[in-house]
């Protein structure tokens, strides 16, 4: 009767044991959708002070297109549309100031002025440069030069602008963020569009950043394509996927998987224990 019990006991704890595991391990495979960012706002204004005028409206939904300006680079030879460029932007700085998080944001206007370069074949830049700050982008061709994509960005600000004034860094230094990965690689002779992008900033220790600084560039209704031979509007269009946002399930595996073989430890200990003990009990009863 006993050893009926420990067997039924030990199937209860092993039953326990493989179910948490495999809860644990099943989530890894549960995404988050990410949440909408709200930085567009009615009510904005771009430029700096008294002398500030309104932007458009941005839209309350994502597909209205008001507040959608367009950025156009020329190629110096041809004259013609080589890198096109129409979104609805806004650039976020975050820096400490008294050991609080300062944050300062800057709609990109219409009128922005635009330069860049794109003789090269496979490479090719866009800067847009507004009141106080300076966007480069840059663009690459995959090797074989079957697809694009945006292989890096830069963010200058000048540390004059008021919304500055105060931040730890020398004032011929400019505040410096940067994003380094690979975005949106996209078949050339495509343009790539987008609802919603957010890219984040990061500083380089090279520039001797100042401490909390960091950056996020929104893009609302997206559209680009660099290195255009054929037409001055956009090609068609790879559209993006909804971004994702997993969660770090380590933890839960690891616990889940130590839980199980402790348990199955304790298991086999307990087993090897009435074993002995049963054998032992029957031998002295033989006796």
């Amino acid at each position: 009767m006993a050893r009926r019990v420990a067997i039924v006991y030990l199937n209860c704890l092993i039953i326990c044991a493989t179910t948490t595991a495999l809860v644990s391990a099943l989530t890894i495979n549960q995404a988050t959708t990410k949440p909408r960012y709200t930085k567009f706002s009615a009510s904005t204004t771009e430029g700096i002070g008294p002398l500030a005028t309104p932007v458009s409206s941005v839209a309350q939904s994502k597909n209205d297109d008001s507040g959608v300006a367009y950025y156009r680079l020329f190629h110096s030879k041809t004259g013609a549309t080589c890198i096109l460029l129409k979104t609805d932007a806004v650039v976020e700085v975050v820096f400490k100031l008294h050991d609080l998080d300062e944050q300062a944001d800057s709609f990109i206007p219409e009128k922005a002025l635009i330069e860049g370069d794109c003789k090269n074949e496979d490479y090719a830049f866009m800067r847009i440069s507004w009141t106080g700050y300076s966007l480069v982008i840059n663009f690459a061709k995959t090797p074989g030069g079957e697809r694009w994509y945006i292989s890096s960005l830069g963010l200058s600000v000048s540390p004059d602008l008021p919304q500055f004034h105060g931040i730890p860094i020398q004032r011929k230094s400019s505040i410096k963020l940067y994003h380094r990965q690979m975005l949106i690689p996209t078949t050339v002779g495509k343009s790539y569009s987008c609802s919603e992008l957010e890219v984040p900033l990061e500083t380089d220790e090279e520039d001797n950043p100042p401490p909390g600084l960091r950056g996020t560039l929104y893009l609302r209704l997206l559209q680009v394509q660099p290195f255009m031979y054929k037409s001055e509007e956009f090609e068609p269009a790879r559209e993006c996927k909804p971004q994702m946002l997993y969660r770090d399930e380590t933890a839960p595996i690891a616990v889940g998987s130590t839980l199980a073989v402790a348990v199955l430890l304790t298991i086999s200990g307990y087993g090897v224990y009435r074993y002995f003990k049963v054998k032992n009990v029957q031998y002295n009863t033989m006796e």
